[in-house]
């Protein structure tokens, strides 16, 4: 019985049987794409700008300059030592050491956050609400507001590949 059985397995295998079978649903990776849509505005409100208070006081840490230095942005990630929700801040100056606004990111401790300068106003930016669900946002720094919010969903990427 037990070769019987082996002999069944391998014939199933060598056929093409079992790998056609686990196959069928799997999307190809070369059509697996992230997948952009509008700004989630139910998401607004864990995307604050503040105005930075005059004697704020920096974290210990170093400053991410734009090309020509004219102006800064700092991170700080959460302590996630305490308990949530977490929020990263980022704060944001001009040549002056203080800083002239300050975005709250609530609740992303599931990716963080990644930034980098587009030019001397423009700040890009990504972050992470879930595994596979994040925000791009590119923040005018003169005039500290979003110029551009979109959601990805990046769960097309992660499914297994044939």
């Amino acid at each position: 019985m037990g070769i019987r059985r082996s002999a069944l397995i391998a014939f199933v295998c060598v056929s093409g049987f079992v790998p056609a079978l686990f196959s069928q649903g799997l999307s190809k990776c070369e059509k697996a794409k992230i997948q952009y849509t509008t700004f989630d505005e139910s998401y607004a409100d864990r995307m604050r700008i503040l105005q930075a208070k005059p004697n704020a006081e920096l974290p210990s840490g170093s400053k991410n300059f734009s090309g020509e230095k004219t102006h800064w942005q700092m991170s700080v990630p959460p302590d996630t030592s305490q308990p949530g929700p977490y929020t990263t801040r980022i704060y944001i100056g001009s040549a002056a050491n203080k800083p002239d606004v300050e975005l709250m990111l609530v609740d992303e401790i599931n990716g963080g956050v990644t930034l980098r300068w587009l030019n001397e106003k423009l700040l890009f930016g990504q972050v992470w609400w879930g595994r596979v669900y994040s925000t791009d946002f590119i923040f005018d720094v003169e005039r500290q507001k979003f110029v551009y919010r979109e959601m990805a969903h990046y769960g097309a990427m992660v499914e297994a590949c044939r």
